[in-house]
């Protein structure tokens, strides 16, 4: 009796251990709007790829303006976007890395009133931007006025009206703002409004950057391995199975025009990178353009802030080479 009480013990205690070795690891990956570069991750975990790899991923949508912040309390283990927001906090002492890139290019349409019929126009206007800071929108804004003579500082307003271009739409057509920099699909919804798309605007820029803590990557390696697996099995997905893509991308964007999500899925499923290698003319036209405003970022290699062991492992283990055949 004694030796059956204790096998039954010994059973009981590995059937304990089974149980913590398996249960999924928890993340808490943050990401700022519902933008094109961020789409992916919409696509990773609703088709269980990070559960695929015991990975419990919680999405958390936050504002761009306390996002990278929140990283760095510890409150989020991952951020996906916010990537200037990211650059500037490590320009400031912050301990970000970024682990690759969704894209290296972003496109954003200038979206006006109706009155408005050049770029030049818009000289001393007010003019809608995403968060509060250099976000990737202001980047592009800004070289778009200075390509038209305008100096973005000193010579426009820019209106921060939050992470969600839905809500750039509204104050267009509140009329609190001229103009908006817009991401897909809502500057079709806009200009179907009866807005009007002044300028289309395509810059290489750094897009869904993967960033992390550096003391995070230290201590969580192959946790992070396996999520880049997963991200990375959601952008095969997603290039590969355009109708489920586009229905994943409705609900999210709680969308029901069926062109506006074809028009969102093409252009991430245009610009999406693979294997999420940076491309360094990309970083390299993110940091001068954020030297403006801070001339250190123009000091910083493409390669600084980065770490990209972790893909380069992947990389050499044939993992994307076998997704794709």
């Amino acid at each position: 009796m004694l030796r059956l009480l204790l096998s039954l013990l010994v059973i009981a205690y590995l059937a304990g251990s089974s149980v913590s070795v398996s249960a999924a690891d928890k993340l808490r990956v943050g990401f700022p709007s519902l933008a094109t570069a961020l789409s992916p991750t919409w696509v990773a975990a609703k088709k269980g790829f990070w559960k695929k790899y015991d990975l419990d991923v919680e999405l958390i949508l936050l504002s761009g303006a306390v996002i990278i912040p929140t990283l760095l309390s510890g409150s989020l283990d991952v951020v996906i976007g916010s990537d200037t927001s990211a650059i500037i906090s490590n320009l400031k002492g912050g301990n970000n890395l970024r682990l690759g890139v969704t894209t290296n290019s972003l496109g954003s349409t200038l979206v006006t009133q109706r009155s408005v019929d050049s770029v030049k126009q818009l000289k001393g206007k007010i003019i809608g931007i995403g968060s509060q800071g250099f976000s990737s929108l202001e980047l592009r804004l800004s070289k778009l006025l200075l390509d038209n003579g305008i100096d973005p500082e000193k010579e426009v307003k820019f209106l921060p009206i939050g992470g969600n271009p839905s809500a750039r739409v509204a104050a267009l057509e509140k009329g609190l703002v001229v103009a908006a920099m817009i991401t897909p699909p809502y500057d079709r919804v806009a200009i179907e409004a009866g807005m009007k798309s002044l300028a289309k605007i395509d810059a290489p820029v750094i897009a869904g950057g993967i960033n992390v803590r550096s003391d995070y990557l230290q201590g969580n390696r192959e946790k992070l391995l396996r999520f880049l697996k997963g991200y990375i099995e959601g952008i095969h997905f997603l290039i590969n199975n355009k109708r489920e893509t586009i229905n994943i991308f409705a609900d999210y964007l709680g969308a029901r025009d069926p062109k506006v999500i074809e028009f969102f899925y093409g252009e991430i499923a245009g610009r999406v990178e693979k294997n999420l290698t940076p491309d360094p003319e990309s970083v390299r036209f993110t940091l001068d353009f954020i030297g403006r405003l801070n001339p250190k970022a123009k000091e910083i290699k493409t390669t600084d802030f980065s770490d990209l062991s972790l893909l380069e492992e992947i990389h050499k283990s044939g993992f994307i080479d076998k997704l794709y055949q």
